[in-house]
C-alpha cells in the first residue's frame, strides 16, 4: 500500500473531528488524514449537502481517496460514494448504518438528541457528568485513560445542528441505491452498541457488493478504544485492495 494514501474523515453527530483526528495516527498509520468538521453545520440541505461540503475538503486534489465515516458520518460517506464514486478509493465505515435498523437505535438517537437540547442549558459540570454516564455505551467498560479525558472534554454539541442531524439520521435510507455502490468498503461494528446495533453493520455489508464486515467487542466508539488493532485491520484490508 502506497505511503501517500489519503483519507477524508467524517465524524458522527457531534460533527467535531477532534476525537477521530487524535486517533488518526493509529487508525491510519502513514496516511494523510483530512477532516470534515461539520460541528456547526446546520445541514439545512440534508445529507446530500453535507456530502458535497465534505468533498470540498479535497479541493485541489483530483485523486480518489479513502473516505472514513463514523456513525452518522457514515451516511455522509455513503452518499458521497453514491454521488461521486470516482473520488472514492474505498469506504471505511465505523459504527455506521445505511438506514436506522431498530426501535432500540431510534431510542438511542432520541436520547442523544434530548441530551444535546439540554446541553445548551446546563453547566459544563453537569454536561460532563452526563458524558461520564454515557461511557459504558460509548467506550465500554475498559478503555485507555487518555481516551477518557478526550471524550469528556470534547466540545459540546451545537444544539440546532445536532438536533437536525439526529432527525436526518432517522429518515436516511440508502437501501434503494446501496447495491449500486461498487466501492470497496470496510465495515466495523461493536458487539454491544445501543446506538447503532451490530445488525446494522451486517445488513449494510450484505447489501453492498464489495463490503467486508468486521466486529470487535465493545460499544459505539469501539474503533477509538482499540485504535491500533483497528488500524492493523484497515491496513490489511487496504493492502488487499492494492494487490487486487
Amino acid at each position: 500500500m502506497a505511503a501517500e494514501a489519503r483519507v477524508l474523515i467524517i465524524p458522527g453527530l457531534n460533527g467535531h473531528p477532534g476525537l477521530l483526528m487524535r486517533s488518526a495516527p493509529q487508525l491510519f498509520p502513514r496516511w494523510r488524514a483530512t477532516a470534515f468538521n461539520h460541528h456547526l453545520d446546520s445541514a439545512e440541505d440534508g445529507v446530500e449537502g453535507l456530502a458535497e461540503r465534505a468533498l470540498r475538503c479535497l479541493d485541489g486534489d483530483d485523486r480518489s481517496v479513502f473516505v472514513c465515516g463514523e456513525s452518522f458520518g457514515g451516511t455522509v460517506a455513503l452518499t458521497l460514494a453514491h454521488l461521486a464514486p470516482e473520488r472514492v478509493t474505498g469506504l471505511i465505515l465505523l459504527s455506521a448504518f445505511g438506514w436506522h435498523p431498530s426501535m432500540l437505535a431510534r431510542r438511542g438517537i432520541g436520547a442523544l438528541a434530548l441530551w444535546s437540547f439540554l446541553g445548551g442549558r446546563v453547566t459544563t459540570t453537569v454536561y460532563r457528568a452526563g458524558r461520564v454516564a454515557s461511557l459504558p455505551t460509548q467506550l465500554g467498560l475498559r478503555f485507555p485513560p487518555e481516551l477518557l479525558q478526550r471524550y469528556i472534554s470534547r466540545p459540546r454539541a451545537h444544539v440546532a445542528a445536532y438536533r437536525t442531524k439526529a432527525e436526518l439520521s432517522l429518515t436516511f435510507d440508502a437501501r434503494p441505491w446501496l447495491g449500486t455502490i461498487e466501492t470497496p468498503a470496510f465495515i466495523l461494528s461493536g458487539t454491544w452498541d445501543p446506538v447503532v446495533p451490530a445488525s446494522a453493520g451486517r445488513e449494510l455489508a450484505r447489501r453492498m457488493p464489495n463490503a467486508r464486515p468486521y466486529r470487535l467487542f465493545g460499544g459505539h466508539l469501539v474503533h477509538l478504544v482499540h485504535a491500533e488493532r483497528v488500524g492493523r485491520l484497515i491496513q490489511t484490508w487496504a493492502h488487499d485492495l492494492h494487490l487486487a
